[in-house]
């Protein structure tokens, strides 16, 4: 039996990009492996020798460099080979080795190293052929892989792991276990046996938002909206402020036709009592996983029905097709996972958006609890019964109180309103738009969750 090793403990920054300086040589990170799909917050590429760079949105990624994310940072890298990881804030992932020529002859190598965090991965073409091609170390054990989408965490009590789809291995000084798909594993030390659990990383989807210029953000590797018949849309317009489902008659919403781009952007939608399209406007942002899509349209909007043919006009939509099958039993817990920048008729700007969604399955209410908030306002939307429930669709309008320093000020009541629906196999994912006055202004926008 081997004897127990002191727990490896990744709290001192220094000491880790110490680390990578000390045990990577310098010779050969110039070799290019992947390029960032898109970037949030303070991320730095570190080479072998203590440089650092800024990572933005579609910076090279070279060998033996590391990528750190800091507090509240994300980053998508998407690799030579077509695979691709999603880093958690808080987390320090190296590329060790790569080498990929468009083919899978037995020289290609995926090797990486998580030294700190979390990680999301799906796995590209290197590893379908000879699984022993791609692993990623940590300091509990080796994850290999049979070709998968598997999450990773580190905590200090140590690596938690779980398979989507295919499978992966994990191996330490003790032994080996295979996870397969939907199953999750633990290990305490390099000293210690992987072992089943069924607690999962810590790896929720990345909370997306335009950060300034337009943009259309997918989600790498997962489906883009398509075209089609079926889909329910919840939508926040501004110059006549009001949110809504298209269609809805109380809270049954009516089947939309949507059309999108290439982009997986919505141009245009039809309902039987509604209709819609760019007009001369512009898609100002979009975003989407491929199960749910968010975005906001600015200009000239062409309309009839639900929406006012008004112009100039701020359109926020959230799209999806609904979940067919909602759970009757068991509760869920849904973090924010993006938002469209609220647009106010005051003109006030820069909000945020944070907050979750509560939902007990064998009940008809529900709870929502949203932070809207810019340096001189904070709006707090929080409640647990005022929201209704109906199939995949809910409704609400209640208080929100404010420390605002303008016009309602204080722990005073502003009108709140929000429509929304959840989408997905097993309402997967909820969207909502929501409409919230404070006295002199109505402040409005979408927000998409994700089930955790």
């Amino acid at each position: 039996m081997h004897p127990q090793q002191p727990r490896f403990r990744l709290n001192r920054q220094a000491v880790l990009l110490g680390i990578i300086s000390a045990t990577f040589p310098v010779a050969g990170y110039c070799v290019a492996a992947g390029r960032a799909d898109f970037v949030i917050g303070n991320v730095e590429a570190v080479a072998a020798d203590g440089t650092r760079r800024p990572l933005v949105k579609g910076s090279d990624i070279s060998t033996g460099e590391a990528i750190n994310t800091a507090a509240g940072a994300r980053a998508q890298v998407r690799f030579a080979d077509g695979g691709y990881v999603s880093l958690q804030p808080n987390t320090l992932f190296r590329v060790d080795q790569f080498n990929y020529q468009n083919k899978t002859d037995g020289n290609e190598q995926g090797f990486f190293s998580l030294l700190k965090g979390g990680l999301r991965a799906i796995t590209g073409a290197i590893g379908k052929i000879n699984r022993n091609t791609y692993k990623v170390a940590t300091p509990s054990a080796t994850i290999g892989i049979r070709g998968t989408g598997y999450k990773a965490e580190i905590r200090d009590d140590g690596l938690f792991v779980s398979v989507g789809e295919g499978a992966i291995s994990l191996t330490n000084n003790v032994g080996l276990l295979v996870v397969t798909a939907g199953n999750a594993a633990f290990v305490a030390n390099i000293n210690t046996a992987p072992a089943s659990t069924t607690e999962q990383p810590r790896t929720p989807p990345a909370s997306i938002q335009p950060l300034g210029s337009p943009a259309a953000i997918i989600l790498p590797n997962l489906p883009s909206l398509t075209s089609g018949s079926g889909y329910v849309m919840s939508y926040a317009y501004l110059y006549q402020p009001s949110v809504a489902l298209i269609g809805s008659s109380g809270s049954v919403p009516a089947p939309i036709d949507a059309v999108f781009n290439s982009n997986s952007q919505l141009t245009s939608y039809s309902s039987v009592n509604a209709t819609g399209n760019l007009g001369s406007a512009s898609v100002t942002f979009s975003a989407t996983d491929g199960i749910i899509g968010w975005g906001r349209w600015e200009g000239n909007i062409s309309s009839t029905g639900s929406i006012p043919t008004m112009t100039p006009g701020v359109l926020h939509y959230v799209i999806g097709i609904p979940t067919a099958a909602m759970p009757t039993t068991g509760t869920a817990t849904y973090n924010l996972m993006g938002y469209t920048n609220p647009t106010a008729t005051d003109n006030s700007s820069n909000y945020a958006v944070s907050g979750q969604l509560t939902v007990d399955f064998a009940l008809t209410t529900m709870g929502v609890n949203m932070t809207i908030a810019n340096s001189a306002n904070s709006y707090t939307v929080s409640d647990n019964t005022a929201t209704s429930r109906s199939g995949a669709t809910f409704s609400g309008t209640f208080l929100a109180t404010t420390s605002s320093t303008g016009s309602c000020g204080g722990a005073c009541g502003c009108t709140t309103s929000i429509n929304g629906f959840f989408a997905g196999t097993n309402a997967s994912r909820a969207g909502l738009s929501y409409s919230l006055n404070n006295g002199t202004a109505n402040i409005q926008g979408v927000a998409a969750f994700a089930k955790q």
